[in-house]
């Protein structure tokens, strides 16, 4: 997992694999493999955060695609729009753009398996 600690700032887009934690601040795209963690210090100002899972407890102002599944927890900010699967928004989260659910999520009726 990769960790961007309270205090930290990092301006350029950064691609992990695996998962990444955000507790500073990026301000560019963010992109990981696996998931995206946004802390209650976390703070994303991009145009996109893209992984396969997405929880957010501090502010992203981004659009965010997340297949699998996105929490927006109770005092998180969301500023930009979501796509994902399965969407959890948590009493209290702002979210302010347009949500879209992604074709083949469960429950959407259009499941690919095999």
């Amino acid at each position: 997992m990769t960790i961007i600690d309270k205090g930290a700032e990092i301006i350029g887009s950064i691609t992990v694999e695996g998962n990444i934690r955000i507790d500073g601040t990026i301000r560019g795209d963010v992109k990981a493999t696996d998931g995206v963690e946004v802390g209650k210090t976390g703070v994303i100002v991009g145009s996109t955060v893209q992984s396969k899972t997405a929880i957010v407890h501090g502010r992203v102002e981004a659009h965010l695609i997340a297949p699998q599944h996105a929490t927006i927890g109770g005092k998180a900010v969301l500023l930009g729009d979501l796509r994902t699967g399965s969407l959890v928004v948590e009493e209290g989260a702002v979210f302010h753009g347009m949500s879209s659910m992604v074709e083949g999520a469960p429950g959407s009726g259009k499941e690919s398996g095999g």
